[in-house]
């Protein structure tokens, strides 16, 4: 941390040399700086230059056109330099943020969200932040959250409530529902519990109350999900029975296979037909699936889109023949609106003196992962050496930032971890968004995760999010905005254009990383 105080030290030193040759600078400019700085002496643990960088600002205009004299800028900067004796801080660990539960909240008042997302995840959770219906709604389908806080006055989408998209799937999901209301009567509590929310609870939020309610409702779902068999939705078997039979297999040293199943093409469904026509294609696999299979053969809903087929004193050979039946059988009973679905599968075959349930998940996907890589719809089985014949998959993290320092910072931590949520990290960087924007970055079946900084010249990073959003595929982008300032007006607009989350600087650069694989793993998956 010593070395970036140093290079902070070093920025200021040059600027004041640089500025000192002309002796006149606009007021946009001074105010540039101060936000760099601010950023960056806070995320290497700055304080002193942190709150002196902050105070400034205040006092200064983002777009103002005022020519400032040496005699009136000189003295705002060198009041950075005198803490440069001071010992230098440690950083201090993070709290983990392994285990942090992800939160929706969907709500049109952008300081409000803004409010709550700081409250959660110093406390321990982390925000998704949707400003519109139909954006809440992607994300709730996307993400998965274990809990959604909903304000119930959304404006309708077609004509229906935000709640009635999500309601069903809350409902099979056990995935709470928090109605949030400035009026509190007895008709608006009585109209929230009709339409099926767990709760219904008044702006403005009182911390001391909230989080005892939101642990107490986390843990309510925590108990009904252990204690149940059954995936609600489609009524396959769920990963807790999954792994209880495994387990009495394992007993019995049976002999039989694992197909480890994806939907093809699942999230064009759902992107284009809505989510209603993507739980009616889950149910659709299931029951096809289901009909077809015989004694010994059972389904399991695994997550998502993902389904797992036991099938016992059945080898490679019988498993892959079933698939195909499978198959045939879809492709003769589409959905409603013709559309036909196909799947992937892996197959893995236990051996029997070193069978490890999640040993055999691990080779099925590998196993599965090889089909998707090579064409889609087909089962591939899984052999020794299938890791390596195909190239494992890659996410690039890009990072597009005018400070050398959070750019290094960054750098060198993704340098040390090879991989991040199970896939292989690329990491490039770039000073500003023009740079980025005329490199030939994008490489189709990788994924991407963007940390875009809000202020830089040429392009900023709303300019990127923009020009990434209109042109490049979402699914396998993820965009973060990188922002030292908490603008409710930058934040909104932020995440109407697209980004799927922002983070404030300063950061610790393990947090950002905690951060990343998470939604990684719920969307990259």
């Amino acid at each position: 941390m010593e070395k970036y105080q140093k290079m902070v030290y070093d920025r200021i030193e040059k600027t004041l040399e640089l500025w000192e040759q002309s002796g006149e600078i606009r007021e946009e400019e001074l105010y540039r700086f101060f936000h760099n700085v601010k950023g960056t002496a806070g995320t290497v643990g700055m304080t002193d230059v942190y709150e002196t960088a902050s105070s400034r600002l205040e006092d200064l205009s983002e777009t103002g056109q005022t020519v400032l004299l040496r005699a009136s800028w000189k003295p705002m900067i060198e009041e950075l330099m005198p803490s440069r004796e001071k010992p230098v801080l440690k950083d201090p660990e993070p709290a983990s943020e392994e285990e942090a539960p992800f939160i929706l909240v969907i709500d049109d008042d952008v300081e409000f969200i803004a409010y709550v997302k700081e409250m959660l995840e110093t406390n321990g959770y982390q925000a998704l932040l949707a400003m519109t219906g139909e954006k809440g709604v992607e994300m709730f389908y996307e993400f998965r959250p274990k809990l959604v806080i909903l304000d119930a006055s959304m404006p309708k989408i077609d004509g229906e409530s935000v709640f009635s998209h999500i309601r069903e799937k809350a409902v099979s999901d056990f995935t709470p529902v928090v109605l949030l209301g400035s009026e509190t009567g007895l008709n608006e509590r009585i109209s929230a519990y009709e339409q099926g929310a767990m709760d219904f609870i008044s702006k403005p939020l009182y911390q001391e109350l909230f989080f005892p309610f939101l642990k107490n409702r986390l843990q309510l779902q925590e108990r009904i999900w252990s204690s149940s068999l059954q995936d609600e939705l489609t009524g396959a078997k769920n990963r807790k029975r999954l792994f209880q039979d495994m387990s009495v297999l394992q007993e019995k040293n049976a002999s039989f296979s694992l197909v480890l199943c994806d939907l093809d093409f699942f999230k064009k469904i759902n992107d284009t037909y809505g989510h209603s026509t993507g739980d009616e294609a889950l149910r659709l696999f299931v029951n096809e699936t289901e009909a077809l299979l015989g004694a010994g053969e059972n389904l399991y809903r695994y997550g998502g889109e993902e389904f797992i087929v036991i099938m016992e004193d059945a080898g490679p050979e019988q498993a892959e023949y079933r698939m195909e039946q499978l198959r045939e059988r879809l492709k003769e009973r589409p959905l409603e609106n013709g559309v036909k679905l196909g799947f992937s599968a892996g197959v893995a075959v236990p051996e029997k003196e070193s069978f490890h349930p999640e040993g055999l998940l691990e080779k099925a996907d590998q196993a599965l992962y090889y089909a998707k890589r090579h064409g889609r719809a087909r089962t591939v089985h899984y052999r020794e050496g299938l890791a390596d014949a195909v190239e494992q998959g890659v996410v690039h993290i890009i990072v597009v930032d005018d400070d050398e320092i959070v750019r290094d910072m960054l750098r060198q931590y993704m340098q040390r971890r090879p991989e991040l949520a199970g896939k292989v990290v690329r990491f490039r960087s770039y000073p500003d968004g023009a740079a980025f924007i005329e490199d030939s970055w994008y490489r189709e079946n990788d994924y991407y995760f963007l940390l875009l900084d809000g202020m830089m010249p040429k392009l900023d990073g709303i300019d990127v999010l923009t020009e990434v959003r209109n042109t490049y595929p979402k699914d396998r982008i993820l965009v973060s905005m990188l922002t030292a300032r908490k603008s409710e007006a930058e934040i909104a607009r932020a995440l109407e254009l697209g980004a799927d989350d922002y983070m404030v600087k300063p950061f610790r650069v393990r947090e950002v990383a905690a951060r990343m694989t998470r939604l990684m793993e719920r969307v990259f998956a």
